[in-house]
């Protein structure tokens, strides 16, 4: 009787360990160089939709926009007069723009859990091989970002800077993968370039999309 028990015991066992679904893993990778602390907007509360114009001067800085932010290093503005804008001319030399420049930006929140701010005017930022020189955007979710569903979280530019036109730019350049916080819920990365960023749970993942997950600092 007492070997029928723990035979059961043991076939119990089993059967839990095999019911058990195993949680995602997550390859985590070090906080990318360069990047500025999450913390600025980490308990941010912001209306769903807003307008905020702010000015940044040849030394940068780090600018709040509801629950979203951006980061310039020191003369990282192209100078818009003479630069040109446009796909083939991210990675074109520039001159850098030597006195301040305002910019516009609409943030905007829908009911599927999408978050997008649009700047004006449109420029592009200095290329350069340098992490402490590289502009970055930080956006908040503003919902749950977990092991299960991060990849859906890529930040799309919009060349029009609305949600129905996206661009996936890791796809063709990887240094604008995207970074995620799953403690915080906020997606960073780098930007070559203002009109319009995008995150929302509803992109659809595309093969060669690159994202990936920050261990928590």
């Amino acid at each position: 009787m007492r070997l029928t028990s723990i035979a059961a015991v043991a076939l119990l066992a089993a059967c839990s360990a095999a019911d058990q679904v195993a949680a995602p893993k997550v390859n985590r990778v070090a906080m990318p160089a360069g990047a500025p602390s999450m913390d600025v907007i980490v308990n941010a509360v912001a209306p769903d939709s807003l307008s905020a114009d702010f000015t940044v001067t040849p030394t940068g800085g780090m600018f709040v926009l509801g629950a979203h932010a951006v980061y310039f290093p020191d003369h990282a503005i192209c100078d818009p007069a003479t630069s040109g804008y446009g796909p083939d001319l991210w990675d074109a030399p520039c001159t850098p723009l030597d006195q301040p420049i305002s910019f516009h930006a609409e943030v905007r929140k829908d009911s599927t859990g999408r978050s997008w701010v649009d700047f004006t005017p449109a420029v592009r930022f200095v290329p350069t091989t340098d992490p402490n020189k590289t502009v970055w955007m930080m956006m908040k979710a503003g919902t749950d970002i977990t092991a299960d569903n991060y990849k859906n979280f890529g930040m799309q530019w919009l060349p029009s800077g609305l949600p129905n036109q996206t661009v996936d730019e890791s796809l063709t350049d990887s240094t604008l993968r995207s970074f995620v916080d799953l403690q915080k819920d906020i997606v960073f990365r780098r930007v070559k370039h203002f009109s319009g960023y995008m995150v929302g749970a509803d992109v659809a993942v595309t093969t060669g999309t690159l994202i990936d997950v920050v261990v928590a600092y």
